[in-house]
């Protein structure tokens, strides 16, 4: 693993099938084109997505990442896609957050905005932060 600090510039989703491949493309810099043209056929429809399709993307894009979630830990030098577990009044049953976290900053491409850490625990507190997917690329 590198172990100079990534930078991270915000990819704002554009459309409603856009997003994952924006979460992909805020974390490793390459352009959404480049993403969607890797993504497996079920995937290429924002309903085909599960955790484990960040990993296996990531992959298939040349990067590393942990086997699967992990429990999150804000302290990570790696830059990493979080799960977070939303209030149930906002109507997402069965379904969890993503968002790009590196170097105490959370990084919301739906909403194209990006807040520190402590920022972003104030104005969601009643989300959680439940685990993380680190993704980098070795410098091996």
């Amino acid at each position: 693993m590198s172990a100079q600090p990534y930078e991270i510039e915000l990819v704002a989703s554009e459309t409603d099938t856009d997003y994952h491949e924006a979460l992909l493309a805020t974390i490793t810099g390459l352009p959404k084109a480049e993403i969607r043209e890797k993504l497996p056929e079920p995937l290429r429809q924002a309903k085909g997505w599960r955790g484990s399709s960040f990993g296996e993307v990531a992959r298939l894009l040349g990067y590393n990442t942990t086997p699967r979630f992990v429990k999150w830990d804000p302290a990570t030098p790696w830059p990493c896609i979080l799960r977070v577990k939303v209030p149930e009044h906002w109507g997402w049953k069965g379904c969890w957050w993503a968002l790009v976290y590196n170097q105490s900053e959370v990084y919301d491409v739906a909403r194209n905005q990006s807040y520190s850490l402590e920022h972003w625990q104030r104005i969601y507190p009643a989300c959680r932060v439940t685990s993380m997917l680190q993704i980098w690329i070795s410098d091996l």
